[in-house]
């Protein structure tokens, strides 16, 4: 909820109040995502307000003590400094932030992957934060909306909320957030108090104490007004009355769980794999050692062979000899190309390797039984424990390194856009012939998908698949194929078909022009050409 409009106008009232006539002493920046502005006053000569660009959790922040780095710092030089913050607004029905100076002003516009601040003097933009090609039309947008300081109760259509139709409501008023009707519905006992209900939830949003805990069933850190009752608290909540101190707060409950969640997640997987490979190294001597020590067996071959050289000779692929032990008659197997002595010599060496490797298989096992214990101790270890830092201290002992490989679009140098759907799916999207061969011979994994439009030019697509285990949703598969339409010379039709298999069955035969692939095997979509709302740009290389 921290992303709904309705908290981004709260955060903009308390901070008009707050930093209004204030002076903007330095803008730059020290993380990818992050912009600081540096307005210090006399009581608080580090105080800094944080503008996070990330798309799943944008957000404005005054901090009263944070120190700028010394290194790795990205300054912001095109608008000449200082200056004094004249207002700060948002947009009346859109999430456009106006942080209005004596000279120019910032922008911040919240727009999924678009996300991003720029720096404009009269109707010009002269900097942006993130550099793309895909820049929209700002300029254009500011000045469809009037911008204000203070709160905002919207009216809407009261038919439409009849129906508490997400979807529906969303497409004409994006500005209203799922856990909004989530609440209205849970409260609501007659359509004649709709809108009465609708507007003080709102208040509420605007004036009420806000609730910040971690949500079990949802897995997920909540930030809500304390009064909403339809979403479930554990005994660990946070009630802050400020939205500031509210926000410093979820955002450090918010990287807490992540970091638990990321951690837990690496662990888990390292010792599910551990003890997958110990286990079937187990078996594996388990095997060998239910064999028995055959070195006796050899040692009695090479002795019978050693009684019965004279009938040895070169090209024999076989010998029928009495057998000591037993009186009976035995074949021994030979190697045509050995010599008597060769023939001999062999079996006396695989006596002694046998028995060298027999006493190395009990120590083996003796030992990789010893360390499948210890594992198993440690998964039991993990399973108990209930908080990060006897996470870290598991991680710690059980040595699992953070340090990560470069991705193969990096490896190749690849240009390539990227689209996440429902935050979770990525899509990679090839820009050129070489990009597209890239994508599928070198980037695209055996079960990643694999799309392109259906007899005509356009782009490869890969949907990719983590989990093989899992499957992917055909919806899902729908908006890649979608996403495929749009980025192909069927991009103006109605209906396109889309080709989509795995990358397993795609192949390059040497000679073929770029961008010309074989499939094995293919399945065909028809689709609507579009980037449907749950598909974010998030890269555009």
């Amino acid at each position: 909820m921290l992303r709904n409009y309705y908290y981004l106008n709260r955060a903009v009232t308390e901070l008009n109040e707050l930093l209004k006539g204030a002076e903007v002493t330095e803008i730059f920046s020290q993380d990818k995502n992050l912009l600081l502005l540096s307005i210090p006053t006399r009581d608080y000569p580090y105080r800094h307000l944080e503008i996070s660009t990330n798309f799943s959790l944008p957000y404005l922040q005054l901090k009263y003590d944070h120190r700028k780095a010394k290194k790795n710092v990205v300054e912001f030089t095109k608008i000449s400094l200082p200056e004094k913050i004249k207002k700060i607004s948002i947009a009346d029905n859109d999430r456009i932030i106006n942080i209005e100076m004596s000279a120019s002003k910032l922008i911040f516009s919240i727009m999924g992957g678009k996300t991003n601040i720029y720096f404009i003097k009269g109707d010009e933009i002269i900097d942006q934060f993130k550099r793309s090609k895909s820049e929209d039309d700002i300029i254009k947008r500011i000045h469809q909306h009037n911008f204000i300081s203070t709160s905002i109760l919207h009216d809407i259509d009261l038919k439409l909320l009849k129906s508490y139709d997400i979807k529906r409501i969303r497409t004409t008023n994006s500005f209203i957030s799922k856990e909004i009707l989530h609440e209205l519905s849970t409260r609501n006992k007659s359509d004649d108090q709709l809108v009465e209900n609708f507007h003080q939830i709102l208040s509420e949003i605007y004036h009420d104490k806000i609730k910040v805990f971690y949500s079990e069933n949802e897995d997920k850190v909540r930030f809500i007004p304390f009064s909403f009752s339809s979403f479930q608290s554990s005994n660990d909540e946070f009630i802050l009355k400020s939205y500031n101190e509210s926000l410093q707060r979820f955002i450090g409950e918010h990287h807490r769980y992540e970091k638990l969640k990321k951690t837990k997640k690496e662990i888990e997987k390292f010792l599910l794999k551990e003890l997958e490979r110990t286990s079937n190294k187990l078996n594996k001597l388990h095997s060998r050692i239910s064999l028995g020590d055959k070195s006796e067996e050899y040692y009695n071959l090479a002795n019978l062979l050693s009684l019965n050289r004279f009938n040895l000779k070169k090209g024999l692929e076989f010998i029928e000899v009495d057998n000591l032990i037993d009186g009976n008659k035995i074949k021994i197997k030979l190697n045509p190309k050995n010599t008597p002595q060769e023939s001999i010599d062999y079996y006396f060496t695989k006596a002694k390797d046998e028995k060298i490797n027999f006493a190395k298989s009990l120590s083996l096992y003796n030992e990789t039984e010893r360390k499948y214990s210890t594992i198993l101790q440690n998964k039991q270890d993990f399973d108990k424990a209930d908080n990060l830092d006897k996470l870290l201290s598991i991680k710690d002992k059980l040595k699992i390194s953070n340090r990560r490989k470069p991705s193969k679009k990096m490896e190749y140098n690849v240009k390539l856009k990227e689209y996440l759907i429902d935050n979770k799916y990525k899509v990679l999207v090839g820009k050129d012939s070489k990009s597209n061969d890239l994508l599928s011979t070198k980037i695209a994994k055996q079960n990643d998908y694999w799309f392109h439009a259906r007899g005509l030019p356009g782009s490869h697509v890969v949907l990719r698949v983590d989990n093989p285990k899992e499957g992917i949703p055909k919806n899902i598969l729908k908006i890649a194929a979608q996403i495929t339409a749009f980025h192909s010379k069927s991009k103006t039709a109605k209906l396109a078909p889309v080709s989509y298999t795995f990358g397993k069955y795609v192949r390059k035969k040497k000679g073929m022009e770029p961008g010309k692939v074989l499939l094995m095997k293919e399945n065909v979509l028809l689709v609507r050409p579009e980037i449907p709302a749950s598909a974010i740009l998030v890269t555009d290389d």
